[in-house]
C-alpha cells in the first residue's frame, strides 16, 4: 500500500487523536480505506496478513475505554488485523498498521494506536494469527482538556534528541553528518511509539547500512510486543521518507554483532539496493 501524497508530509501531520466526533465516516472514504486494507498484505519479511476496517455499536457521546492506554471518546471505527506468526511478525504488523494509520491521516481522518485492547470487542476478528494492536480511526473532535492533560504527562509531542538516537558506526559515536539520509531518519524520529518511549536505536555503517536496534525502555511493553511494534512503525517512516528521496533498500535480519548498551537488542537492518 501506497501514499498517494509525499509521505514526509503526511508524517508530520499524524498525530494521535484520542477524542472523535460521532459522524459517520463517509462512503466514499470507507471506501478507499477498505481498498488500502486490502493492499495490505504481506510485509517486508514475506508474513501473510490482513487487515480491515471495524464499525462497533458503542453508545455514541459517551466514553469507552477499550484499553488501560487512556480515555477515547466516540471510538467507533477500527484497524484491526491479523499476521502469520513468525520472528519477525510484530515488527511486520507495526510497518503495516502504521501505513494503514498514515493513508487514513492523509485522507484527513484522526487516528490512535492502541496495544493494550479487549480482543473481545473484536469477534469479526477469527483465524489463527497475531494482532499485537489495533488502530482507531475516525472524524476528528475538538480537544479536550482530558487529552491535553495525557499528551502533557506522557510528553506526546517530544521527541528524543538526535545524539541519542542515532549512531555513527558504534554506539560510542553518535551520528554528525547522515547525508541523504537526514530526511528519513528525522521521519523515523516523529513515530509513535507505545507510551512515547521511543525505543528505536540505529546504527549507521559505511555504505548507508542502517541497523535497527531496540531498547527497553519499559519491561512491561516488552513482554507485551510493544516495542517490537514500534520498531515496526520505524521501518515504515524509514522506508518511506528514503523511497520519496529515491533511495531504494531492503530489510534484511542480519545483526552485525556490535558492543550493545544494557537493555539493547539487534532487530533488523536497511541495505541499499
Amino acid at each position: 500500500m501506497h501514499l498517494n501524497g509525499p509521505p514526509s508530509q503526511t508524517i508530520r501531520a499524524r498525530r494521535s487523536v484520542r477524542n472523535y466526533s460521532p459522524e459517520d465516516i463517509s462512503p466514499d472514504l470507507l471506501q478507499q480505506l477498505g481498498e488500502a486494507c486490502a493492499d495490505t498484505t504481506r510485509s517486508p519479511f514475506g508474513e501473510t496478513a490482513s487487515f480491515q476496517i471495524i464499525e462497533k455499536p458503542f453508545k455514541r457521546g459517551e466514553p469507552v475505554k477499550l484499553g488501560n492506554y487512556g480515555l477515547q471518546r466516540n471510538p467507533r471505527y477500527f484497524f484491526v488485523g491479523t499476521i502469520s506468526e513468525s520472528p519477525t511478525a510484530l515488527l511486520g504488523y507495526g510497518y503495516l498498521l502504521e501505513h494503514l494509520v498514515l493513508r487514513a491521516t492523509e485522507l484527513g481522518l484522526g487516528t490512535c494506536w492502541m496495544g493494550y485492547f479487549n480482543p473481545e470487542f473484536f469477534p469479526e476478528v477469527t483465524g489463527d494469527g497475531l494482532t499485537p494492536a489495533i488502530a482507531i480511526v475516525g472524524m476528528k473532535e475538538k480537544t479536550r482538556i482530558g487529552e491535553k492533560i495525557m499528551r502533557a504527562a506522557i510528553k506526546a509531542d517530544k521527541r528524543k534528541d538526535w545524539s541519542s538516537l542515532f549512531f555513527d558506526g558504534d554506539f560510542n559515536h553518535p551520528l554528525s553528518d547522515p547525508g541523504e539520509y537526514e530526511n528519513p531518519l528525522e521521519m523515523l524520529r516523529l513515530g509513535p511509539s507505545s507510551g512515547n518511549t521511543q525505543c528505536w536505536r540505529i546504527v549507521r555503517e559505511p555504505g548507508n547500512v542502517f541497523h535497527f536496534h531496540m531498547r527497553i525502555v519499559k519491561k512491561k511493553y516488552h513482554a507485551a510486543g510493544m516495542h517490537h511494534v514500534d520498531i515496526g512503525i520505524a521501518m515504515a517512516h524509514f522506508e518511506l521518507a528514503a523511497r520519496e528521496a529515491g533511495l531504494d533498500g531492503e530489510w534484511r535480519v542480519e545483526d552485525p554483532r556490535l558492543a550493545l548498551p544494557d537493555v539493547t537488542e539487534y532487530r533488523v537492518s536497511w541495505f541499499p539496493v
